[in-house]
C-alpha cells in the first residue's frame, strides 16, 4: 500500500523523463549521431553523470525518485545492448532514486531484435519499460513483436522524439551560432517535429485492437491535445468499415498517458489536464536538457485547481501505479525507503 505523506515532510515527486548519455557514445563519430555537441559542457557532463551531481541536483529539483533513459536516437540492436547494460551499472547503486528505461532499436526492420531487448532487460536487468525513438521504424511490421512483448510483461515502452542528428539540423543552422541552434534544438525541436498522425496511424492500423492493454504515453504532447477536436473531426470523416472497432476516444483515455514535460504555466497545465483523465498525467522535468518544473507543479499544489488527492495522482501516484515502483520515500531523495524497480504495466509514448 502507497504511503501518505506526513504534513510535516515533503511531498514525494516521481519525475518520468530524465535523460542519460553513455560516457562510451562518441558523438562526433558520425553526422547520424544525436548533435549533442551543441550543448553546452556543463549540461552534457551532467547527462553522462549519473552519481553524486544527478543526486544533488534531483534533491534541488524536489524529485523522490528519477526514471531515466539513453537519449533516444536510431540505434542497432547491439548499440542499445550495450547503451543498456552502461545505464545498468550506473543505476545499480542508486536503485532507491533511479530506475531505468531500455533504449530500443527504431531502425527499420529491427522490432524483432527491439522485442528481444526489451525483454532482455526487463526480466535480466530489471529494468520498467523501454524508450524507442519515435518514427517509420516503430510503424515496421516487425514492432508487433514489441507491443507483444510489453503488454505480456505489462511494461511501458516510452515512444520518444529522437534528438536531432547532424545530418537533420540544416534548418536551425543557416546563418546562426551554435549557442542559438542548442537553444532551438533543445526547447523548440520536440514540438516542431511532434504529430498526430504517427499516432493516428497506429490506431488506424488497429493496434490497439490487437493489444488493448498497450498505454502509449506521450512524453511531449505539445499542442496535441488542442488538436483533439479537429482529430475526431478526421475520423468522423473516415467509413467505418476502414476504422478499428474501438473508437479513438476510448483509447485516447484509456491507453495513453501525457507528460508534464512541455508545460511551462498554469495555463498550460489547465489545457493540459482539461483534455485527459486525471490518472492518464505524470509529472517530468526533462533532466537535465531542462531543470525547471518544480515551480510549476509546486503553484499547482498551492492554487487549489486540483484536491490534493489529484495533485498526488500528478506528482507520484499515477507513476507509481505504471511502473509498478514501491511507495516512493517522503521529500527528496529520502534515504530509509527502497524504491524496488519491478516491471511495470503499461507502454509509454514521447
Amino acid at each position: 500500500m502507497s504511503q501518505v505523506p506526513s504534513a510535516s515532510t515533503p511531498s514525494p515527486v516521481i519525475a518520468c523523463l530524465e535523460s542519460f548519455l553513455s560516457p562510451t557514445l562518441n558523438i562526433l563519430a558520425s553526422p547520424s549521431l544525436p548533435a549533442l555537441q551543441l550543448l553546452t559542457p556543463p549540461t552534457l557532463s551532467k547527462l553522462r553523470n549519473l552519481g553524486h551531481p544527478r543526486i544533488r541536483d534531483a534533491r534541488a529539483l524536489g524529485h523522490t525518485v528519477q526514471i531515466i533513459s539513453h537519449i533516444p536516437f536510431a540505434a542497432t540492436p547491439q548499440i542499445c545492448m550495450k547503451l543498456n547494460d552502461a545505464l545498468d551499472a550506473g543505476i545499480r547503486m542508486q536503485n532507491d532514486r533511479m530506475v531505468a528505461l531500455a533504449l530500443l532499436p527504431s531502425v527499420p526492420g529491427e522490432g524483432s531484435g527491439a522485442a528481444r531487448e526489451l525483454q532482455r532487460c526487463v526480466t535480466k536487468l530489471k529494468f520498467v519499460g523501454g524508450v524507442v525513438a519515435a518514427g517509420r521504424g516503430i510503424e515496421d511490421g516487425g514492432f508487433e513483436e514489441v507491443w507483444g512483448v510489453a503488454q505480456r510483461l505489462r511494461v511501458p515502452v516510452v515512444l520518444r522524439e529522437g534528438w536531432p542528428s547532424g545530418d537533420q539540423i540544416a534548418e536551425y543552422t543557416e546563418n546562426l551560432p551554435d549557442a542559438v541552434v542548442a537553444a532551438l534544438v533543445t526547447h523548440l525541436h520536440n514540438a516542431h517535429v511532434a504529430s498526430p498522425l504517427l499516432i493516428l496511424r497506429l490506431f488506424l492500423n488497429g493496434i490497439f485492437d490487437r493489444y488493448p492493454n498497450l498505454r502509449l504515453i506521450i512524453a511531449h504532447p505539445g499542442s496535441l491535445p488542442s488538436l483533439l477536436p479537429r482529430i475526431d473531426a478526421v475520423l468522423d470523416s473516415i467509413s467505418p468499415a476502414a476504422k478499428p472497432k474501438r473508437s479513438f476516444l476510448d483509447v485516447w483515455q484509456h491507453n495513453f498517458y501525457l507528460t508534464t514535460a512541455d508545460i511551462l504555466d498554469l495555463s498550460s497545465m489547465r489545457t493540459l489536464l482539461e483534455q485527459i483523465p486525471m490518472d492518464r498525467v505524470l509529472y517530468a522535468s526533462n533532466y537535465p536538457l531542462e531543470e525547471r518544473g518544480r515551480e510549476v507543479i509546486t503553484e499547482l499544489k498551492e492554487s487549489g485547481f486540483l484536491t490534493d488527492e489529484e495533485w498526488e495522482r500528478l506528482a507520484w501516484r499515477n507513476a507509481e501505479q505504471l511502473f509498478k515502483l514501491s511507495s516512493p520515500v517522503q521529500g527528496p531523495y529520502g534515504v530509509n525507503t527502497k524504491v524496488a524497480a519491478q516491471p511495470g504495466q503499461h507502454v509509454m509514448f514521447a
